[in-house]
């Protein structure tokens, strides 16, 4: 037991303390800080002495590698839904994104959070550290409780967070992320987190399904199936010592539907989506570092693929990936850092890839997305227009699609117009046989420029085209303006005849007389 001169003796750094705490909005100008905080110190280590020891676990936001701590994310969306019926924090933040339906609600630094869970008393609290230009450095997280309740905290608590945290993702839908990149690393402080950017997630708010795709039905059917077999097929990895993944290439000119795929394929799946643009500055260390970061029950887009090559062969000086680390990332020792994933690269030309990306391993599936049949037709005219059965204007229109390029997304544009059903399906005709008419125009042109008595050349092409106002024109582009409406072939073949004669009288001119034209 304490003696009354211990007992006194131990209670005068409260005294003191207690005296400074109540007379400091009178003298805090005169007590120096370091005098303040040490009796304040002296204070808080005397009440130690009569309260049960306490524990503080530390949950960081990022993970080795610096990826993601599931924990640190699951603690946050714990906290948020707690704030509400708190005592604290005084301060918390308030969002509302655009495609939200609730408010978004969440701690802020040094704010606490007093949570009773199963009679223990814990308390949350976010550290951020910031550098001398207050960009984030660091968040982490305190938990501090009564010390002897470790397990129950540790192996139960937080735990039933992580959880809970999982279920939710699973029933507030799909979510759609991309990276949030900031500066590079030359231009960050020393020692800086995040230096490749952090994943940014909204709801993937797309209806789309597989049964409302239109394209092939053999084609979504092969892909159902192959989805179902790879997701009933984990022990089948294991046992043949396999990553549990699945590669998928979706190649096609644009507008063919590879996103509205994407989606379909998360919407049946129940998969987020983690889309990678490959044309930013990314080291083979950023891309090892991006793969970690993606969980598992997930779908990693790698749009343009072919894109990312090319700009990888033009800036060899910087740090970007290469075509090893890409390979790497999907089939390498890397990838194995987790299961239940799947990659999908997306190319509108196939053949700019390079061969070591193409074999089964990296890309098991290759999935042609083509311009738009009768089948896929008849998908959008049901969605677009509600027609069930058939229509006297499908037979035209099916004849006219076997004989022209057009993608989904073209035909789509022309089911929006306003009108009724018969209106706006012979407007399709009437766009369909346009189109047949520029291409059987941009056949005969090719048929007229090649016959032995029109001499053609590049600059002359160019010249006629822009006249006709068609900006920009380049040799290398004759095919895609030779397609313009507003091109007529008897004019065109007349002004090359012409502009030959010309050329063959200033040349006449310019050997009679040399020095003429230099004059």
């Amino acid at each position: 037991m304490f003696t009354f001169r211990e007992m006194f003796t131990s209670l005068a750094p409260f005294f003191t303390a207690a005296v400074v705490i109540v007379l400091s909005p009178f003298v805090k100008e005169q007590i120096p800080s370091a005098v303040s905080n040490y009796l304040v110190s002296m204070y808080e280590k005397w009440l130690s002495r009569f309260s049960t020891p306490q524990v503080t676990v530390v949950i960081e936001e990022k993970g080795n590698f610096k990826t993601s701590n599931q924990i640190y994310e699951a603690a946050r969306a714990y906290l948020s839904t707690l704030i509400p019926n708190s005592t604290k924090p005084k301060r918390f933040k308030v969002n509302k994104e655009g495609m939200q339906n609730e408010l978004t609600i969440d701690i802020v630094d040094n704010e606490e959070v007093i949570v009773i869970s199963n009679g223990i008393r814990l308390k949350w609290k976010l550290h951020v550290e910031k550098g001398y230009d207050h960009r984030i450095l660091d968040r982490y997280l305190e938990l501090s409780f009564d010390k002897g309740f470790e397990n129950e905290v540790l192996e139960c608590y937080l735990h039933h967070i992580v959880q809970r945290y999982e279920n939710s993702q699973n029933y507030n839908g799909v979510r759609l992320y991309t990276r949030d990149k900031g500066p590079r690393l030359s231009s960050r402080p020393s020692g800086s987190h995040d230096e490749d950017g952090q994943w940014i997630s909204v709801v993937l708010k797309h209806s789309i399904t597989f049964e409302k795709l239109a394209m092939d039905p053999k084609q979504k059917e092969m892909l159902m199936d192959d989805l179902d077999r790879f997701l009933g097929r984990k022990d089948l990895y294991e046992n043949v010592g396999k990553t549990w993944k699945r590669g998928y290439l979706l190649y096609g000119p644009l507008g063919t539907g590879k996103s509205s795929l994407i989606a379909a394929m998360a919407n049946y799946l129940k998969f987020n989506i983690y889309d990678l643009n490959l044309s930013g500055r990314y080291s083979d260390e950023d891309l090892r570092r991006i793969l970690l970061s993606t969980t598992n029950r997930s779908i990693l887009v790698i749009e343009d693929v072919d894109c990312g090559a090319e700009l990888d062969d033009q800036r060899r000086e910087f740090d970007s990936f290469t075509l090893s680390g890409l390979l790497n990332i999907i089939d390498g020792l890397w990838s194995s850092c987790g299961e239940e994933r799947i990659i999908v690269f997306t190319t509108n030309d196939k053949d700019k890839l390079d061969p070591a990306l193409l074999r089964p391993g990296r890309m098991d599936v290759h999935v042609h997305m083509s311009y738009c049949t009768i089948d896929g037709f008849k998908l959008l005219a049901t969605k677009y227009l509600k027609i069930e059965g058939d229509h006297q204007l499908y037979r035209q229109i099916e004849g006219l699609l076997k004989n022209v390029e057009v993608t989904p997304a073209e035909i789509a544009e022309e089911l929006l117009k306003s009108g009724g059903t018969d209106v706006v399906l012979r407007g399709v005709v009437e766009f369909l046989e346009q189109r047949e008419r520029e291409k059987s125009k941009a056949v005969y042109l090719k048929k007229l420029l090649k016959s032995a008595d029109i001499d053609v050349d590049a600059e002359g092409l160019v010249e006629f085209l822009e006249q006709k106002k068609l900006e920009k024109a380049k040799a290398t582009e004759v095919e895609r303006l030779l397609k313009s409406a507003d091109i007529d072939a008897e004019e065109l073949v007349k002004f090359l005849k012409q502009k030959k004669v010309e050329d063959a009288k200033a040349a006449e001119a310019k050997r009679i007389n040399p020095n003429e034209s230099d004059g």
